[in-house]
């Protein structure tokens, strides 16, 4: 039982973590919500305990909600993170940390593009794509942070983990 909450609870903290006004710059404003996709998908990849998606789609509600944004736009930002970690989770065997990090860095890219072109939509107009853009590279920066102590939940081999041996 706990194997199956605790992915969703660690995510609800993380979601109400990231909505606290922080007072950030103009230019940072999608940084902590977008760092959030790090944390949907370390626990989508995991190991023994799934993150669900409806969890996933209702932390992005709430993180919608908490920040006043249009309902629906981190729901489906995290969303989409789930769903090409799931794939990743089932089309990857033998999995090593640079590759778990090179994926996550295609995933970031195409949602960071997503999330530019969707909130653009919302807005009907062209968006500033700079802070998104920050946003992303910083959610790649930082992924190890999140991912390393996460290890072995993760499945990766321990001989493989930035020594480059296979």
């Amino acid at each position: 039982m706990i194997k199956r909450v605790m992915p969703s609870a660690v995510l609800l903290v993380a979601v109400v973590i990231a909505a606290v006004p922080w007072a950030l710059p103009e230019s940072a404003i999608f940084i902590l919500p977008l760092l959030l996709i790090i944390l949907v998908f370390v626990l989508t990849v995991q190991q023994g305990h799934e993150l669900p998606s409806l969890s996933v789609f209702a932390g992005g509600l709430i993180m919608d909600i908490l920040t006043a944004g249009p309902l629906g736009y981190w729901a489906a930002i995290f969303l989409l993170t789930h769903t090409l970690a799931g794939l990743y989770r089932k089309r990857v065997k033998r999995r090593d940390f640079g590759g778990l990090w090179l994926t996550f860095a295609a995933t970031a890219v195409a949602v960071s593009a997503s999330g530019w072109g969707l909130a653009s939509l919302y807005f009907v107009r062209v968006i500033d794509w700079q802070p998104m853009v920050i946003a992303g590279v910083t959610a790649i920066a930082l992924f190890p942070l999140v991912a390393w102590p996460m290890r072995r939940s993760l499945g990766l081999e321990p001989a493989t983990i930035f020594s480059g041996r296979r």
